[in-house]
């Protein structure tokens, strides 16, 4: 059966409408979502954290400023970093888990091994620094995630500083990585450069910094 023009057309029309459709509206946000890169939803508890944390270095930001610098050097990369290789990182957060379990139960530790790393905030990766912070001496963290990896860590001296994001901590750290750590930033990279970044809370815009915008196929204003 042949169909006439403006039928065709009509349908044709439908279609591309539909298709616009799920390009501006993928995805059923979870409650509290205010922004999401590709499918993965953020929410602004997420980034508060990170802007909480980044208060420790830098009180005198306003908050919007720090949760911008949470967005661009936080979440989004972690974001990214989660969607390279989902069957890498399920695997690592089950070793992690594992390991976790072990030291819980004081019991020997396989297939991983443990480092001392020793430093501040900027030296030792802000979710890492964050998580030991708030032990006492001899207590472990719960899993933690980075941009490509996981870390469980036992706090074993906390020093003293002027601001607390200074203060040096000294720990037993475990790494689980999803991404070879040699690769892991040019990797995270290519996938933000490929993602599309979804306002959906429109206020939030305004604390994505331009470039970033147009990086991620989000649009200026």
């Amino acid at each position: 059966m042949k169909l006439g023009a403006p039928i065709l057309f009509a349908l044709l029309g439908a279609a591309c409408d539909d298709s616009q459709t799920k390009d501006k509206f993928p995805l059923l946000w979870p409650e509290g979502t205010v922004l999401a890169l590709d499918e993965r939803a953020i929410g602004a508890a997420e980034v508060d954290e990170a802007a909480g944390c980044l208060a420790f270095l830098e009180p005198n930001d306003s908050f919007d400023q720090l949760r911008r610098l949470a967005l661009t050097n936080v979440v989004l990369p972690r974001c990214a970093a989660q969607a390279v290789d989902p069957e890498a990182r399920k695997q690592a957060r089950s070793l992690a888990e594992a390991v976790q379990q072990a030291v819980a139960a004081r019991s020997e530790v396989k297939d991983a091994r443990s480092s001392e790393r020793k430093g501040r905030m900027l030296d030792l990766g802000l979710e890492l620094w964050n998580a030991a912070m708030a032990l006492e001496p001899g207590q472990w963290t719960g899993v933690v995630e980075t941009a490509g990896c996981f870390h469980l860590a036992r706090l074993k001296e906390k020093g003293t500083a002027t601001l607390p994001g200074l203060v040096e901590l000294t720990l037993e750290v475990y790494d689980f990585p999803y991404l070879p750590l040699a690769e892991a930033r040019d990797r995270i990279d290519a996938r933000l450069d490929r993602a599309q970044l979804h306002y959906v809370d429109e206020s939030w815009r305004k604390l994505v910094p331009i470039a970033w915008q147009h990086r991620l196929q989000g649009g200026s204003p």
